[in-house]
């Protein structure tokens, strides 16, 4: 039996998005959405809402889950590293995981079948790391840059070469994360690529990123 943890990190004091992690997505706070169907999946043995501010918990209180501990302040600064708040997280536990997994909270179109995939997938490799990534929707070869307001290829050579040309390639959508429990003692990196959707691998930064996922979440809802 896999024992696995799962790190919702969750700290204050966001800045582009004020509040973002518990502002309200659709009626509900966006953090609500990963964390239900997370308990939905019933693949973990714990769950740890990382954060640096007991409201947020508050907010949380009908989940019933435990309060362990605050995240210090100095693990919720901008500069702060997700890998830096796990490792914090997995010492101060203190329990043995064959797994430990981070879903960042605002990450509402995860639903508990992706993450259920995600596990079988990452059950069967050898890689001690997984990420969830969608492929972009173009070459990358063909992007641009801007100078004193014009356009300049980043690659002239590669500008006008077919697509079809091109191997996909794949960015981080900012959504799961997956470790192996000795992945941060180990030098060496194995890391594996969850396949998302471009309509489910969206990484809210902007007000813009937040009203393009709820017209997702509600078109896909309504299907």
């Amino acid at each position: 039996m896999i024992k696995r943890l799962l790190i919702i990190p969750a700290r204050s004091g966001s800045k582009r998005i004020k509040n973002k992690n518990i502002k309200n997505f659709l009626g509900r706070p966006i953090i609500e959405y990963p964390l239900s169907e997370a308990i939905k999946s019933n693949l973990f043995n714990k769950i740890h809402i990382s954060t640096d501010n007991y409201k947020i918990l508050d907010k949380l209180k009908k989940f019933k889950l435990k309060k362990d501990f605050l995240r210090p302040k100095s693990l919720s600064l901008d500069s702060s590293t997700l890998a830096d708040v796990i490792k914090y997280v997995v010492n101060k536990l203190d329990q043995n995981y064959d797994e430990i997994w981070c879903i960042l909270p605002c990450s509402p179109l995860i639903k508990k079948d992706d993450l259920i995939k995600i596990a079988n997938m990452f059950k069967k490799t050898r890689a001690n790391h997984l990420m969830t990534v969608s492929s972009y929707p173009c070459p990358i070869e063909w992007a641009y840059t801007k100078k004193k307001g014009y356009l300049i290829e980043l690659n002239k050579k590669k500008i006008n070469i077919p697509s079809q040309n091109f191997k996909e390639k794949f960015y981080d959508t900012g959504n799961v994360y997956v470790y192996k429990k000795n992945f941060f003692s180990k030098k060496k990196i194995n890391k594996i690529g969850f396949n998302l959707p471009n309509d489910k691998g969206i990484d809210i930064d902007t007000i813009n990123d937040w009203k393009f996922a709820e017209k997702i979440y509600l078109l896909n809802k309504n299907k």
